[in-house]
């Protein structure tokens, strides 16, 4: 075989057994389509299929327009649509724990993961996180950038979030979700909100997508402090594909892999997992108000799409990683995080 086949064996291989993305916001688009059926075969199956993508954390979250009357509404609906889609789809399955997910992917099936992305659903009523548990929700951020009942987010900014941290009610979930076994995201928190629920907590915790602030400064991303944290708890630090650098000439492949290094070596490599948040496909579609909420995303060339991932895995390639080290980036470390919580 010459250099290229040896190339496309060795990324077979690795990808074979099935990536892990810990952030995608599959939820809010199926209610946006839900005039159509059987979107997870037309719009999503083949995309996922071609990234060898094996496990997805599908991230409930309502946008602006929906707030506050709604939330729980929509949310509900979420999920209703996704239990919709999964009855006219043989190639997912909904996981409730690891178990789950092991025979999901023996059976040949992407398995699906319920979290929730801003506990806005909630609104203060802590009754309402048993019934989204019931109905298969497994991992949970308490916020987005905006704040809500539980706490504040982090600001697409340097600084400007509140001082303050969780709110009582935050407080509450946090306990409820280490009672029922939902694991907790600190994606999005603001700072002090971050280190409230650190000391709260004991075990691993995740950051299913950030990227460090080294790069791009701004709360929404996380510091060196918090990224150690998380891995010295055992946790797992999602690399997203989104806010990598402030400067457009900076958003490419090679910056993205620059960061899982970064953070490989900061926290250690068995800390580091993949978020990617691909969400160009939503944020075209988002409404002008809350479009411009947001800071203006550029995204990166050729890497839009789980069919895509292929070009991190040459890419992690290239940069010298062990087939062991990928694997750990590419699936590992996060299904050990699931078979410790689930």
């Amino acid at each position: 075989m010459n250099s290229e086949e040896t190339l496309i064996v060795r990324l077979d291989r690795l990808h074979q057994p099935g990536l892990v993305d810990m952030h995608f916001d599959l939820p809010m688009d199926l209610f946006e389509k839900r005039h159509r059926q059987s979107v997870l075969e037309s719009d999503y199956w083949p995309d996922l299929q071609a990234g060898n993508i094996g496990v997805l954390t599908v991230a409930i979250y309502v946008s602006d327009q929906y707030l506050p009357e709604m939330g729980l509404r929509v949310a509900l609906d979420q999920v209703a649509r996704l239990y919709t889609e999964l009855d006219h789809s043989p190639h997912f399955t909904l996981c409730r724990s690891f178990a789950e997910i092991l025979r999901a992917r023996q059976a040949g099936k992407i398995a699906l993961l319920l979290a929730m992305e801003g506990v806005e659903p909630l609104g203060g009523d802590l009754d309402l996180l048993r019934v989204f548990y019931e109905l298969g929700l497994r991992l949970l951020g308490l916020t987005h950038a905006r704040r809500n009942q539980a706490g504040d987010g982090g600001l697409f900014a340097p600084t400007g979030s509140s001082p303050a941290g969780l709110s009582p009610f935050g407080r509450e979930v946090v306990r409820q979700c280490q009672s029922l076994g939902i694991i907790l995201d600190l994606a999005h928190l603001n700072p002090a909100g971050f280190e409230e629920v650190m000391e709260l907590t004991s075990g691993p915790v995740i950051i299913s997508h950030t990227n460090p602030r080294r790069f791009y400064d701004i709360e929404r991303n996380s510091s060196d402090a918090q990224l150690k944290q998380v891995g010295e708890r055992g946790g797992v630090v999602g690399l997203g594909a989104l806010l990598l650098s402030p400067r457009p000439e900076e958003i490419h492949l090679d910056n993205y892999v620059d960061q899982i290094e970064y953070v490989a070596e900061l926290v250690g490599i068995d800390g580091v997992g993949l978020g990617f948040d691909f969400f160009k496909f939503i944020y075209e579609t988002l409404p002008a108000a809350e479009r411009a909420r947001l800071p203006k995303i550029p995204f990166i060339e050729d890497f839009t799409s789980h069919s895509h991932t292929g070009h991190l895995t040459r890419k992690l390639i290239e940069r010298g990683f062990s087939d062991e080290a990928i694997e750990k980036i590419l699936y590992r470390n996060s299904m050990r995080i699931f078979a410790e919580l689930l």
